[in-house]
C-alpha cells in the first residue's frame, strides 16, 4: 500500500512539470466533443457522423497516436525527470501501427463484454429478479477480471516493446503478479474517467429539471404514465449550455489524460520488475558449493 500512495503522490507531483501532456489531454478532450452533438438541437444526419467519428475513429485511429506519445513521454519524465514533443512524437509514430492493431483488439474484447453482460442480464431477469441479480453480479465481476487483465498492453507496447498479441499477454502476467496495486490503478482510472462525463450529466440534469414534461415523472405529484413517459421526446441543451460543458469536459480531460499516462507509467515501471516473495538471488549451483 506505501508503494502505491508513493506512486501515486510522485504523479500527481509530475503533471507539474509535463506540459506536453497536459496539452495532449486538452486535445483530447477538444477531439471528443463530437460526441456532444447528440445532445444538442443538430439533425439526424449530423448526430449520425459524430457517434460513427466518436465510437469508431476517435478510439481506433486517433487515439493509439496520442496515448503511444504520452506513454513513451510518460515513460521519459520517470526515468529522466523530463521530457519533450520529440520524444512525444517519436514514440506516438514508432508504436502507431502495434497501438491500432492492439486497440482493435482491446475494443472488440470490450464491446463483446458488454454485449455479453446485456444478454445474461436479460435472461436472468427473464427467468426470475433474484437469478437476474445474480447471474448480473458474476457477469460484472467476469468483466472487471478481463477489463483489468488487459489495461497494461499499451504501455507494454511503448515500455517493453511488446508486440500487439504479446502486450496482452504481458499485461495479464504483470496484473497477476501485482492484483492489488493493479486494481487500485483501474479503478481510480475508471473514476476519473467517469468525471469526464459529469459536465453532461449535470447539463442533462439542469435540462430535465426545467422541462414540465420530465418533472412530472418523478415528486409526490407525479403524473404521468408509463407510456406518456416513453413517447417524451430526448432532453437536449442549447448552443449555451453546450459550450460550457464543452469547456469544462476539456479542461476536466487535460487533467486526467495527462495524469492517469504519468500513473500508469510510474505503477508499471516501479512494480513490473519488483521480485515475489519467493525469488532469490542466492546461487545454489553446486560450482559455489565449498
Amino acid at each position: 500500500m506505501d508503494d502505491f500512495v508513493s506512486i501515486f503522490g510522485k504523479s500527481v507531483r509530475e503533471m507539474g512539470s509535463s506540459p506536453i501532456l497536459l496539452m495532449a489531454g486538452l486535445a483530447v478532450g477538444v477531439l471528443s466533443l463530437p460526441v456532444l452533438a447528440g445532445y444538442g438541437k443538430f439533425d439526424e444526419i449530423t448526430k449520425s457522423i459524430a457517434v460513427n467519428y466518436s465510437q469508431l475513429v476517435l478510439p481506433l485511429l486517433i487515439m493509439p497516436f496520442i496515448t503511444g506519445g504520452a506513454l513513451g513521454y510518460a515513460v521519459e519524465v520517470r526515468n529522466k525527470g523530463t521530457s519533450s514533443m520529440a520524444t512525444f512524437m517519436d514514440t506516438a509514430m514508432k508504436n502507431y501501427v502495434k497501438m491500432v492493431m492492439a486497440g482493435v483488439i482491446s475494443f472488440a474484447v470490450f464491446y463483446f463484454l458488454i454485449t455479453g453482460v446485456a444478454l445474461l442480464l436479460l435472461t436472468g431477469v427473464a427467468a426470475s429478479p433474484f437469478m437476474g441479480s445474480i447471474l448480473g453480479f458474476l457477469a460484472l465481476g467476469l468483466a472487471f477480471l478481463c477489463l483489468l487483465s488487459i489495461e497494461f498492453y499499451d504501455i507494454c507496447i511503448v515500455a517493453d516493446g511488446s508486440g500487439a498479441i504479446a502486450s496482452f499477454k504481458n499485461s495479464i502476467e504483470f496484473v497477476k503478479r501485482n492484483l492489488p496495486a493493479a486494481a487500485g490503478f483501474f479503478i481510480i482510472a475508471v473514476v476519473l474517467k467517469a468525471l469526464v462525463q459529469l459536465p453532461i450529466s449535470f447539463g442533462l440534469a439542469g435540462a430535465m429539471m426545467a422541462n414540465e414534461s420530465y418533472m412530472a415523472l418523478v415528486g409526490a405529484n407525479a403524473s404521468m404514465n408509463v407510456t406518456e413517459a416513453l413517447s417524451l421526446a430526448p432532453v437536449t441543451l442549447g448552443m449555451g449550455a453546450l459550450l460550457t460543458v464543452a469547456v469544462f469536459q476539456i479542461l476536466i480531460q487535460g487533467f486526467v489524460f495527462s495524469f492517469l499516462a504519468l500513473f500508469k507509467a510510474e505503477i508499471y515501471l516501479a512494480l513490473k520488475n519488483r521480485k515475489k516473495i519467493t525469488d532469490f538471488d542466492y546461487d545454489f549451483s553446486a560450482d559455489n558449493v565449498v
